[in-house]
């Protein structure tokens, strides 16, 4: 065999070796962010990506699911949120279900064992796994926002000051902005409950969409 033939098969396993940790860990972590989340349960029209999703399509990590009519994403650790007029973005960070919303309506009931964290405007919500997270989000692109809890906590970070808030049942989340139009919305809502302040800032006027559905679900699951 020729010294040339020699070198080339040594600088050709040299280049393999080399390639290896680069291409290793991309694998695993594109595997991580394609791992199935939940299923989708609809009477409307919900698209996932750019496509139109029947009931019973599965969610993955990164997906983006838009509903105009109400949609429930069930997951599969039990967790559940109901989805009128909005869009949001699921994925996992580790252990912790991970919410991206900026639009509509969000009811949710996150399980006990499941920590989450909602990002919604430059605000961030965390609850740990202490305890079930129960309530409803409404949120519009304005960056106006009303979280409100009926079980758990959650800890409201705002990013852009820093400034931190305790979310409980007793003590709902209100966020207006000083734009023109926003005060409408704030006298529109003054005496009102949080839970219709919600429906107002997401833009969902008197809608009922699945709550009823979602809150008998749970409570039958919870008794079983």
């Amino acid at each position: 065999m020729s010294r040339r033939s020699v070198h080339a098969k040594f600088t050709s396993l040299i280049l393999c070796f080399a390639l290896f940790p680069v291409t290793a860990p991309y694998t695993v972590a594109e595997t991580v962010a394609g791992s199935p989340l939940g299923t989708v349960v609809t009477q409307g029209r919900v698209t996932v990506g750019n496509a139109v999703a029947p009931t019973g399509t599965t969610i993955f990590a990164g997906d983006k699911v838009s509903s105009s009519q109400p949609a429930l994403i069930s997951f599969s650790g039990g967790s559940r949120v109901e989805m009128t007029k909005a869009a949001a973005t699921f994925t996992r960070q580790g252990d912790t279900l991970v919410v991206d919303t900026n639009q509509g309506l969000l009811r949710f009931n996150f399980k006990k064992g499941e920590p989450v964290q909602i990002n919604a405007g430059k605000f961030q919500f965390t609850g740990s796994q202490d305890s079930e997270h129960v309530g409803e989000l409404g949120v519009n692109q304005d960056g106006e926002l009303v979280m409100n809890l009926t079980q758990g906590t959650l800890m409201a970070l705002n990013t852009a000051t820093g400034a931190r808030t305790e979310v409980t049942p007793g003590n709902p989340m209100t966020v207006f902005n000083n734009r023109a139009g926003s005060g409408a919305a704030a006298a529109a809502a003054r005496g009102a409950s949080a839970a219709k302040v919600a429906l107002i800032i997401a833009g969902v006027v008197g809608a009922v969409g699945l709550g009823i559905g979602i809150h008998y679900a749970v409570k039958s699951d919870s008794s079983r």
